[in-house]
């Protein structure tokens, strides 16, 4: 009897084994795995029977009394890895633990997320198998806001769908709210924030660039253009146009919602200064870019706003310039105010080209505020004479200006004659504000400067804050911190020694003596 309860036991795991082979094939419970588990759940129970008294024998031993509590033990710790396994997948806590925070949402999309007040869809259109990293990157936009929802399709096995959103390559991302869609190929959180917020955005608003007066231009892609600066903007979902002011009949455009002057090289005419002076009293924007060259009567024009504008040439004589190849009148900022364009700015660094300061006056008008945003450090000084021949400049105190110097300033103060909702022009609901912002440089903007550190940052969040979209993100993409360790060739045959061969024979030498020890 012995014997076929052994046979009986043993086919009877072999059959019941079968049966689970044969529902994981066809992911659900057909009559061939019923019948197979069935039969081999008899089998073990025939096998548990006929060896009944040695099995009731063997339990009531010490050993199987240890095994047993062993087991319990096991069970009992199995089972609180899974409460606990249960608990973490309702109650989340997520930590980045690299330097850098690589995978970690910038504090701006953090922001538009949490301000979503639609319901947003994604679709990512992936071969099956690669779209790992872009589900994770999902996961974690989802886990800030519960209207982001997203699903992963495979376009081959749902050509419909594909069909449907126009997919013609893989990795397409449709990012879909009510009856807007974008679609980006580009699995960064740059991409994916900005089309959510060209989907969830009411309207588009406009930018204007003036012409006429020697301006950078954004069409022109060489080293001084601002095509860069343009196609940035661009991204943010504004619409971008030039304007010449003295064509206009009689006031600026009522579609403008900021107004940007990059670097003027002559005089600022009356008519268009009223011109300006009419659309910043009804609440309009201004971005002043102004070069150490550009004429006084921006200046002057700035001087109602308690900005002032000097009349000189920052020099900074800098360790962390001349990393970087920077010479003393291309001063590096490191300063900035606790301000919504420099937040987050801690530890980031501007250049300015060729800049003047640009700093608050010291009795601004009433009902203005000014604040100093970037400021150079101590070693810096603003030169009032011109350059000598041979590039070769001093500070001078009874004629220079001594650092730190501010090199962007902005002022804000309640419009004057806010335009009415009826009007064609809307500027904002409730309290209206008149906002200028000022550069004392505006090469730090062009193609040659403006992917340097956090320049292109520095703009357009100066574009944002003017046109009172601050939560429009322009995210400077994070690399790991490099922390390589440099050994020299003496170090390295020490840590081949120490590490590699004799810390393991020290190791195994112990286990042998602890052995023969015991023995």
């Amino acid at each position: 009897m012995k014997k076929y309860a052994n046979i009986a036991g043993l086919l009877g795991i072999v059959v019941v084994l079968a049966g689970l082979v044969v529902y994981s094939i066809n992911s659900m419970i057909t009559t061939l795995a019923t019948i197979l588990m069935a039969v081999g759940v008899l089998l073990l129970i025939a096998y548990v029977v006929l060896r009944f008294q040695e099995i009731k024998t063997g339990l009531s031993s010490r050993s199987a009394k240890f095994g047993s509590n062993a087991t319990l033990m096991v069970v009992f710790l199995l089972g609180i890895l899974i409460v606990i396994n249960i608990l973490a997948g309702r109650f989340t806590y997520r930590i980045d633990t690299t330097a850098a925070k690589i995978y970690s949402l910038s504090e701006q999309s953090r922001k538009v997320l949490k301000h979503l007040d639609k319901d947003v869809n994604v679709y990512g259109f992936f071969k099956s198998g690669d779209e790992a990293r872009a589900k994770e990157m999902m996961a974690e936009y989802a886990h800030f806001s519960p209207r982001f929802k997203a699903e992963f399709i495979d376009p081959d096995k749902k050509p419909g769908m594909a069909k449907k959103y126009g997919i013609k390559s893989y990795g397409t991302i449709v990012i879909e709210c009510e009856d807007k869609q974008e679609k980006i190929h580009d699995v960064t959180e740059e991409a994916i924030t900005n089309a959510l917020i060209k989907v969830t955005r009411e309207g588009v608003k406009k930018v204007y660039f003036t012409t006429g007066h020697g301006e950078k231009d954004y069409d022109k892609s060489d080293q001084s253009g601002l095509s860069k600066a343009k196609e940035a903007i661009a991204e943010l979902n504004y619409d971008i146009e030039k304007i010449f002011l003295v064509q206009e009949p009689d006031s600026i455009h009522a579609d403008c919602a900021l107004l940007i002057m990059a670097g003027p090289q002559t005089d600022l005419l009356q008519p268009e200064r009223d011109k300006i002076d009419a659309y910043l009293k009804r609440g309009g924007k201004l971005l002043l870019m102004l070069d150490p060259e550009s004429p006084r009567s921006y200046a002057d024009f700035l001087k109602d706003w308690g900005v002032e504008v000097g009349n000189d040439l920052i020099v900074e004589l800098s360790p962390v310039g001349q990393l970087f190849g920077a010479g003393p009148i291309m001063p590096i900022v490191s300063t900035y105010a606790n301000h919504a364009i420099s937040e987050g700015f801690n530890g980031m660094m501007t250049m300015f080209p060729q800049a003047r300061s640009v700093s608050k006056a010291d009795e601004p008008p009433a009902g203005v505020t000014v604040t100093e945003i970037a400021r150079t450090s101590a070693n810096s000084w603003g030169e009032t004479t011109p350059l000598g021949a041979d590039g070769r400049v001093g500070f001078d105190p009874d004629k220079d200006n001594k650092g730190p110097l501010s090199i962007f300033t902005v002022a804000e103060k309640d419009a004057e004659n806010p335009q009415k909702s009826e009007d064609k022009y809307d500027l904002g609901t409730g309290d209206v504000k008149t906002r200028v912002a000022v550069f004392g440089d505006s090469d730090f903007a062009t193609n040659a400067y403006f992917n340097f550190q956090a320049n292109g940052n520095l703009f357009l969040n100066s574009v944002n804050w003017l046109a009172e979209e601050e939560d429009l993100v322009s995210i400077r993409p994070r690399d790991p911190e490099d922390r390589r360790l440099s050994l020299t060739a003496r170090q390295s045959k020490m840590m081949l020694w120490f590490g590699v061969i004799l810390l393991p024979l020290f190791i195994f030498a112990l286990g042998i003596y602890v052995y023969k020890r015991r023995k």
